[in-house]
């Protein structure tokens, strides 16, 4: 049931270029990337059955596999929309789910989809989405971001965004301003202000825990000697968490909140605190939420 689900989430979202979850022609695009650096995004996606339980009693599972399908998908297209943003790599622990979603945006590979074992799905363009595996013995939404961080660095120093999936409202301008901010820790809170959506990783803050410094390490740094790195800490107010993180490790640190960041979808009153406009966008494809102002 949930792979039928899916397909039918793809043939409704996979057209749309415009709208309040397409990235709107015309918006602010971040400088390229020769002045900002790499930028690699990095959005965990967890499956298709198990996600938006706290909407379980407006939604049927069906229709939930539906929501985070769209919403995963306005995340990806407005990540690649973003000129700043070299390659999305998405960490799924279901790539069957995540190729149906985003269908239209992955254009070949789709035979590696039936091999769970197989190689990472691609684009046409090879270094602007990856659809990767998340291992079965690294399980958890902090793991799978540490999986795409290790991925995002494999050919170099990067700036690394992490991007949750289901931020209906994110704009490519959210993503201009968050790497406008030149700390090398940023992080993108919640409507409640105790969350984390999204978070930006520059400098010594993208290098993982226990690594060995490199042969071309500066002398302070010798050679063979692990270091300690910054390490997620997605779950329950992982601002604070995220903060101390950076004060641990002596990063400067800064705290964003805009309409396009701080509103996820998890819960009604979530649903609530959506423009109209996007609300309608998501209704239509989505039967069970509702689609006027919320009362």
């Amino acid at each position: 049931m949930a792979d039928t689900s899916a397909r039918g989430e793809a043939d409704e979202v996979g057209g749309r270029a415009r709208g309040p979850l397409a990235a709107p022609d015309g918006a602010a695009r971040p400088a390229g990337p020769g002045r900002l650096g790499r930028v690699v995004a990095v959005v965990p996606l967890r499956d298709g059955s198990s996600g938006k339980s706290r909407l379980a009693h407006v939604l049927d599972p069906a229709a939930r596999s539906r929501l985070v399908a769209i919403l995963a998908r306005h995340v990806v297209a407005t990540l690649l929309a973003s000129d700043a943003v070299e390659r999305v790599v998405v960490v799924t622990s279901d790539p069957r789910f995540t190729w149906r979603a985003l269908q239209g945006l992955v254009v070949e590979a789709a035979s590696a989809a039936d091999d769970a074992d197989g190689p990472p799905l691609l684009t046409d363009d090879a270094d602007r989405l990856r659809i990767v595996l998340q291992p079965a013995d690294r399980p958890g939404l902090n793991e799978a971001v540490e999986v795409g961080r290790e991925l995002a660095t494999q050919d170099g120093p990067v700036r690394l965004l992490v991007a949750h999936a289901d931020l209906p409202a994110l704009a490519t301008d959210d993503v201009a301003a968050l790497l406008a901010e030149d700390a090398p820790v940023v992080v993108a809170t919640d409507r409640h202000r105790s969350g984390t959506n999204l978070l930006v990783l520059s400098g010594d803050a993208v290098v993982a825990p226990n690594t060995t410094w490199g042969p071309d390490s500066a002398a302070e740094r010798p050679s063979g000697r692990a270091r300690q790195g910054f390490r997620f800490r997605f779950g329950v107010d992982s601002l604070a968490a995220h903060l101390a993180e950076a004060e641990l490790l002596g990063l400067r640190a800064a705290v964003v909140h805009r309409p396009g960041t701080a509103t996820d979808l998890d819960t009604i009153d979530d649903w609530g605190e959506l423009p109209a406009e996007v609300r309608a966008a998501v209704g239509q494809h989505v039967p069970g939420l509702p689609t006027g102002d919320a009362g």
